[in-house]
């Protein structure tokens, strides 16, 4: 897949790849796949809410172990 991108784009790119030391494919992937789960968990529609609030429900610790956090 090739995407085109405004020259300033590209070399804003370039430039956070050299400051992270890191590959400028990896980072406009990277980019590209917390867009498209973003815009998975906010594409809903009404009838998903309750089903998706149940299942990110799990994905949270049980609130006694925050509580001994606190103590």
């Amino acid at each position: 897949m090739t995407i085109e991108l405004p020259s300033i784009v590209e070399e804003q790119l370039q430039n956070l790849a050299a400051k992270q030391g890191r590959d400028v494919r990896a980072l406009v992937e990277e980019a590209v796949r917390q867009y498209l789960e973003s815009a998975a968990i906010t594409d809903l529609d009404a009838t998903q809410v309750a089903e998706t609030q149940a299942a990110l429900l799990g994905e949270l610790p049980d609130i006694s172990d925050w509580k001994a956090d606190d103590a």
